[in-house]
């Protein structure tokens, strides 16, 4: 399967090469194409050598500073690249629509033939030049929207006979930040003094965290340690966890004073009312760890059915197929999906994932999915902003 991945990787950027530089050809036309090549394949360089490179420094245990500065290089080349494909698609989509139509209603004479293909030449030029206006553009406003601390969301969550002390109950969600690549300790300090400022009853924190090993980035999660819920901070592992050692992550957030609830639960008390907090461990770490497998009956271990709200922490929004069956959990809380993060995919997204970013009812069982409080991979957030989501409750 690996192998299969990286083929149709190598394939794609092979692809890219030649689609991109064929494209500038057309807006630049130089007299030599070598400069053209030349030019997109240096582009194609930084593109890959931060990318896999800082995957390679860190798997062997160490990355080198001046990483970090290519990291920043390679993954603004990438979503550049993107952008460029999306824009570059569009005008051939256009051009050859106005070929199709130009077919059906030509005339015969051959000189009126070749006039037409000077012009149809001259179009796919002058659409190609827009393509990189507009790519330039939108890869500008993505980068601010990713940049950007993340807006809070508010979200009410309808519940059954809700219990009176509960009218005022709210929860912070924090998810897929993926510290460790381009978001740092500037971005993360200003995440924490914003949830600090809603002075949230409890904080959860559902998977995605870094992109990283421990004691390579901790300073840039440490932090988290900050953060203040007047009833605890809740964490359950993503998928990217366990790319990075979960074990040791799982350990770190301890140490700093998170609750960990991988296939587990505890009971709050708020009032008179009792609030089960349970959490899963990622769909994919059966891949990692057998000991790690998502075990749905096992996170409502000692939980009381009686309880008067039920909330389930589970990084991928997919675990909701297996929770509902339970008939036990009110609210599933998730992320995993980045909204698509980017625009086509945040389109794309929709025929990919059942459950699309917001709140939805499956079953008895609400699940909301939060769009992230980062992002990963090229600092680009377009139609999918990052959010800091506020979830309270009310009577249904």
């Amino acid at each position: 399967m690996d192998l299969i991945r990286i083929t149709i990787l190598i394939l794609f950027l092979i692809f890219t090469y030649f689609y991109l530089a064929r494209c500038f050809l057309l807006v630049i036309q130089p007299q030599k194409k070598r400069n053209v090549y030349i030019l997109v394949l240096i582009f194609m360089f930084l593109l890959n050598i931060g990318f896999w490179g800082s995957r390679f420094f860190r798997w062997q245990g160490h990355l080198p500073n001046y990483f970090y500065y290519l990291e920043w290089v390679s993954y603004t080349c990438l979503g550049l690249m993107l952008f460029f494909l999306i824009c570059f698609f569009i005008a051939d989509l256009l051009f050859l629509l106005n070929k199709v139509i130009y077919f059906f209603k030509r005339k015969s004479f051959l000189e009126k033939e070749i006039k037409k293909n000077k012009i149809h030449t001259q179009r796919r030029s002058f659409l190609h030049m827009i393509s990189v206006g507009c790519a330039s553009i939108l890869t500008g406003i993505a980068f601010y929207n990713a940049r950007k601390t993340p807006e809070v969301k508010k979200v009410f969550v309808p519940i059954l006979n809700l219990h009176s002390d509960l009218k005022d109950f709210n929860i912070v969600q924090l998810t897929d930040f993926h510290i460790g690549q381009t978001i740092g300790l500037s971005y993360v300090h200003a995440v924490v003094e914003r949830v600090n400022s809603l002075n949230p009853d409890i904080i959860v924190i559902t998977g995605d965290l870094v992109d990283g090993f421990v004691h390579q980035i901790k300073d840039w999660v440490e932090p988290l340690s900050t953060l203040k819920a007047k009833y605890g901070i809740y964490y359950v592992t993503g998928n990217h966890e366990y790319y990075w050692d979960a074990t040791g992550w799982i350990q770190f957030m301890q140490s700093i004073g998170c609750v960990y609830l991988g296939n587990s639960n505890k009971t709050i008390s708020i009032g008179n009312a009792n609030v089960v907090i349970a959490g899963l461990t990622d769909l994919a770490a059966i891949k990692f760890n057998e000991n790690e497998k998502t075990d749905y009956i096992k996170s409502t271990e000692n939980a009381s059915i009686k309880s008067d709200l039920k909330i389930l922490l589970a990084h991928q929004p997919n675990s909701a197929f297996e929770a509902a069956k339970l008939n036990f959990y009110d609210l599933q809380i998730s992320g995993h999906t980045h909204g698509g993060q980017m625009w086509p995919m945040t389109w794309m997204i929709h025929f990919i994932q059942y459950f699309r970013p917001g709140l939805t009812l499956y079953e008895k069982m609400w699940v909301y999915v939060s769009r992230g409080t980062g992002y990963w991979g090229p600092p680009s957030r377009l139609g999918s902003d990052s959010e800091i989501t506020h979830i309270f409750f009310k009577q249904a």
